[in-house]
C-alpha cells in the first residue's frame, strides 16, 4: 500500500512538471513566434512621436509615419510603460508596422517581447528535463496523466463561454480596434510634456540616464566574471572529454545541502578506476527533486591521475557542456543588456514635428 502511495505521488509530481513544461514552452514559443512574425512580415518606416496615450499611469507612444507610397498614417505602440524616457515629442524612431493593421506599431530596436518570451522557456526546459530524468516512467505515470487530462478538460469545459454568448470574430476585432477601420482617437493623444511638466521630464530623464551609467559597469563586471567561470568550467569539461576515462558506477546515497530554506540533493557515486581502486565522489550537479536515487547505475567520467577530485557523472556530451553553455548564454545576455544600458545613456535625437501641436492637440494625419 505504501509503495502504491509513493508511486502515485511521484507520478503526480512528474505529470505536473511535464504539464508545466508544456505550458511554459508553449507560452514562450507563442510570444517568440509572434515577435519573429513581426520582424519578418512588418512594414518598415521611420516615425515621429506626436504624443502619448495615457492609461492607468502607463504611456503608449503614438507615431506619425510615411510609407514609401507617400501615404501618411498614425499608429500607436503595442507596448506601454510608466517611464517617460524615449517618449519625447518629436523623437524620430525606426518602426515596425503591423502588416494587418497600420494603426499598430512597435519600435524596431525594442526587444521587450523577445525577452518576455525567453523568460518562460528556461523553467519550461527545466520542468521537462526534471520530469523525464528525475522520475521513472511507470504505468502509474500514464494513469495519473490520463486522470489529470480528464480533470483539466472538465475544468476547461466549465469556463468556456456558451456558444450563444460568444462574440463573432468581426465583433471581437472591432472591440479591440483590429479591423483596420478603427482610427486612433487623436483627442486622447497628448505630448508627454503636457502630461508631465517639462522640468519633471528633464529631471526624470537625468535620473534614468545617471542610473543607467551607474549600473552598466556592475553589469559588465558580472558578465566578465561569468565568462571567466564558463571558460574555467569549459576547460575542465574539455580536458575530461579529451583524456578522461569512463567507468560504471553506482549511486550509494544522496547528500542534501540547504540554502535559504531550499534543499538540493547531490548524488554520491562509488566506482572503481582502471587500477581497481575504489573511489567515492559527490557529483557537482544537484537538483530538487533529486535526479538520481540510491542504487542507480551511472557512467562516470574521471581523470586517471586524480579520480577523487576530477570525476563527474557522464550525461553525454550535450549535457556535460550544459553548465558552461548556460553560463555563456547568461553572460552574453548581460553583455547585451550592458550595451543597451549604455546606449540608453546617450542623448536622444529629436526633430520638430511636422505641423506643431498646439496646446497638446495633435493634428489629424494627412
Amino acid at each position: 500500500m505504501l509503495d502504491l502511495f509513493v508511486g502515485a505521488t511521484q507520478a503526480y509530481n512528474q505529470v505536473g512538471m511535464f504539464i508545466g513544461a508544456i505550458v511554459c514552452l508553449g507560452l514562450g514559443g507563442l510570444i517568440l513566434g509572434n515577435s519573429l512574425y513581426w520582424r519578418i512580415h512588418a512594414l518598415r518606416a521611420c516615425g515621429t512621436i506626436i504624443g502619448v496615450v495615457s492609461k492607468s499611469g502607463s504611456y503608449a507612444p503614438v507615431y506619425r509615419y510615411t510609407l514609401p507610397d507617400g501615404q501618411t498614417h498614425v499608429a500607436k505602440s503595442n507596448a506601454s510603460s510608466g517611464s517617460v524616457r524615449g517618449k519625447e515629442t518629436g523623437r524620430v524612431v525606426p518602426l515596425m508596422i503591423s502588416a494587418h493593421n497600420p494603426t499598430e506599431a512597435q519600435e524596431t530596436d525594442s526587444y521587450l517581447f523577445d525577452i518576455i518570451g525567453l523568460v518562460p522557456i528556461v523553467p519550461g526546459v527545466w520542468f521537462g528535463y526534471t520530469a523525464l530524468t528525475a522520475y521513472p516512467i511507470t504505468p502509474m505515470t500514464w494513469i495519473m496523466a490520463v486522470a489529470m487530462l480528464v480533470y483539466l478538460a472538465e475544468r476547461g469545459h466549465r469556463v468556456l463561454v456558451p456558444k450563444g454568448q460568444r462574440l463573432s470574430l468581426a465583433e471581437w476585432r472591432r472591440q479591440r480596434g483590429l479591423d483596420g477601420a478603427t482610427a486612433i482617437d487623436l483627442t486622447d493623444v497628448k505630448p508627454i510634456e503636457d502630461i508631465v511638466s517639462a522640468p519633471d521630464v528633464r529631471q526624470a530623464l537625468q535620473r534614468q540616464l545617471q542610473s543607467s551609467r551607474n549600473m552598466a559597469p556592475f553589469i559588465g563586471l558580472f558578465a566578465v566574471a561569468l565568462v571567466c567561470l564558463a571558460i574555467f568550467q569549459g576547460m575542465k569539461i574539455a580536458h575530461l572529454e579529451a583524456v578522461g576515462l569512463r567507468a560504471q558506477g553506482q549511486v550509494v546515497h544522496l547528500k542534501e545541502e540547504s540554502s535559504s530554506g531550499n534543499s538540493t540533493y547531490y548524488a554520491v557515486v562509488k566506482f572503481r578506476t582502471d587500477r581497481n581502486e575504489s573511489v567515492e565522489f559527490k557529483d557537482n550537479v544537484g537538483s530538487n527533486p533529486p535526479g538520481h536515487q540510491p542504487g542507480d547505475r551511472v557512467t562516470v567520467l574521471y581523470l586517471a591521475d586524480n579520480p577523487r577530485q576530477e570525476a563527474i557523472i557522464d550525461r553525454g556530451i550535450w549535457w556535460n557542456w550544459g553548465i558552461p553553455g548556460i553560463i555563456i548564454l547568461v553572460a552574453a545576455f548581460l553583455l547585451w543588456l550592458m550595451v543597451v544600458t549604455l546606449r540608453s545613456g546617450t542623448p536622444l535625437r529629436t526633430t520638430p514635428v511636422a505641423g506643431s501641436l498646439p496646446q497638446g492637440a495633435p493634428q489629424s494625419p494627412t
